[in-house]
């Protein structure tokens, strides 16, 4: 972009960091200059969300947010006691009719993605050290794994099956009935929608 390209819209930027770092924040400060410099229409303070914080980024977003809501346009959301409308329906369903007949769903997954064992676990720090930093070693014997430059790695631990037993207990649920489950939230995103 260059000068005046963006003349025509408005932005607001929220900085993540962790001001132990040298460049603290440095690619949200790039961004906001950049905007700027292109013509862009600033409509309010950079946020800061500082993985220090006592609750980490969350801190300065949570005082950010308001502010650059109300200053981009948006109507602030209706307050409620009541909890908020599940995104998904859920459905008891039969399989092809026969009762009782029970179908081992397949392991989540979302798409696009593979699936690989976790052969090693390992906590990093010292157990009295407030952060969780962990060591993990990837199995990829079983499956091609080709890693570029921008692919993620997503983690999606299994519950404990006594841990199961018991929150299905407390919930009165049979853990063998099949449950279809109906995305009904239009903001959802294609990911989620897709599982």
């Amino acid at each position: 972009f260059k000068a005046g390209d963006l003349s025509k819209h408005t932005f607001a930027v929220f900085a993540l960091g962790d001001r132990s770092y040298a460049k603290f924040c440095e690619a949200g400060k790039f961004f906001d200059k950049k905007l700027e410099a292109c013509g862009a229409k600033r409509v309010g303070e950079m946020g800061i969300g500082d993985a220090c914080d006592e609750d980490g980024w969350e801190t300065g977003y949570t005082s950010w947010l308001p502010e650059a809501l109300s200053a981009l346009g948006v109507a602030p959301e209706e307050e409620s006691s009541a909890p908020p409308e599940p995104p998904f329906q859920v459905h008891e369903v039969c399989p092809d009719g026969h009762p009782g007949l029970s179908v081992r769903p397949p392991q989540l997954c979302p798409p696009g993605a593979a699936l690989a064992r976790i052969v090693e676990n390992r906590r990093l720090p010292p157990s009295d050290y407030e952060r969780d930093i962990r060591h993990f070693v990837i199995d990829n014997t079983e499956v091609d794994l080709p890693f570029n430059l921008g692919d993620a790695v997503g983690l999606y631990p299994q519950n404990l099956p006594e841990d199961v037993e018991e929150a299905l207990a407390w919930f009165n649920i049979e853990g063998d009935k099949l449950l279809s489950l109906t995305c009904t939230d239009e903001t959802a995103s294609a990911r989620l929608m897709a599982l």
